[in-house]
């Protein structure tokens, strides 16, 4: 797998927000589990990459 940026900024901006979203619901409801799935989402923001989305496109450049 190859480390390209392959996020749009509205991408990126989604995916910050669906982070903090995650992490304010996790740390109001005293689920500090939840908390943790924030990390992934700021990760994919942080860095541009998606490695999903690489794989996916990978995987349709194949057939």
């Amino acid at each position: 797998m190859k480390f390209e940026y392959n996020l749009s900024i509205g991408e990126i901006i989604a995916s910050f927000l669906m982070m903090m979203a995650v992490v304010i619901v996790g740390i109001f409801t005293h689920q500090h589990w939840l908390t943790a799935l924030g990390f992934p989402l700021f990760l994919r923001g942080l860095l541009g990459w998606c490695p999903l989305k690489t794989y996916l496109n990978s995987r349709k450049k194949m057939a």
